[in-house]
């Protein structure tokens, strides 16, 4: 029973993760201008086969797209194209956060349970050649706000790096199957403090300072102090993120584009 249940759950979690690349695809598209206000969508039959996956996929990915305000789904006559302006369909990727809001919020706490005991064995088992690697995505970040680029990617990657400091692959897997979804959340933080450069600023050299400091406390090969560390630099973050995550949702209930007519359809 238990593998039939496991295979289920990978099954749904493959399914997931393919409605989102579909949907971000598609946001390509209407980005770039293929997909036109007042056009009809491909059907779904011709989607599945330029995408390569499966009906449900497509489906959910439109679904997605209806709940975003970009597309209107007509009963019987297909999916439209809504007019829109260009500036909600740009930040309409970084909304699309907030349809796994509540997979962002397990995301972080799965993060504190794994992370904390990733910082233990960190201060217990990190090399040199290790510290050089964490080191070393310690400079990028700071090199990307030189060029007032966003942190969000290297960020994660600072994660990834003491996973591996841990060398335990089991561990070092979960914690890559989790940078994409938090690099969404990252961006959506940095989206959200886009109108204030300094603000920004600020937010990304906080960015660098706390991991760094984190860093620092797993070199000093305290595991109890490191996984300790972990945490309180993942609870602040999960605070920062709620709140973003709350400021978008209400801000898209704000940015509802209005109806489409038949004129302009």
């Amino acid at each position: 029973m238990s593998s039939i249940i496991s295979n289920r759950e990978v099954g749904s979690q493959k399914r997931d993760t393919l409605s989102i690349l579909t949907l971000q695809q598609l946001l390509e598209r209407l980005k770039d201008g293929t997909f036109k206000p007042g056009q009809r969508l491909p059907s779904q039959n011709e989607l599945v086969e330029q995408y390569g996956v499966s009906r449900t996929g497509i489906r959910e990915a439109l679904q997605m797209l209806a709940v975003l305000s970009l597309i209107e789904i007509r009963p019987g006559l297909g999916c439209f194209v809504k007019s829109v302006s260009p500036e909600y369909i740009i930040h309409a990727d970084v909304m699309a956060v907030l349809l796994q809001k509540e997979a962002v919020i397990e995301v972080i706490e799965t993060r504190k349970i794994v992370e904390s005991g990733i910082a233990a064995l960190a201060a217990e088992r990190a090399t040199a050649e290790d510290y050089w690697r964490i080191e070393d995505v310690l400079t990028q970040i700071d090199r990307s706000i030189q060029r007032n680029d966003t942190v969000a990617m290297v960020a994660a990657e600072f994660h990834y790096a003491l996973a591996l400091a841990s060398h335990n692959m089991v561990l070092t897997k979960l914690v890559r199957s989790f940078t994409q979804l938090m690099t969404k959340a990252g961006l959506l933080l940095e989206s959200n403090l886009g109108s204030s450069p300094e603000e920004l600023t600020k937010f990304r050299q906080y960015e660098l300072s706390s991991h760094r400091e984190l860093y620092f406390t797993i070199k000093e090969g305290n595991p109890p102090k490191a996984s300790q560390a972990m945490v309180d630099h993942i609870s602040y973050s999960q605070g920062l993120i709620v709140n973003a995550l709350e400021r978008a949702e209400s801000l898209a209930v704000q940015a509802e584009p209005p109806a489409v007519s038949a004129e302009a359809l």
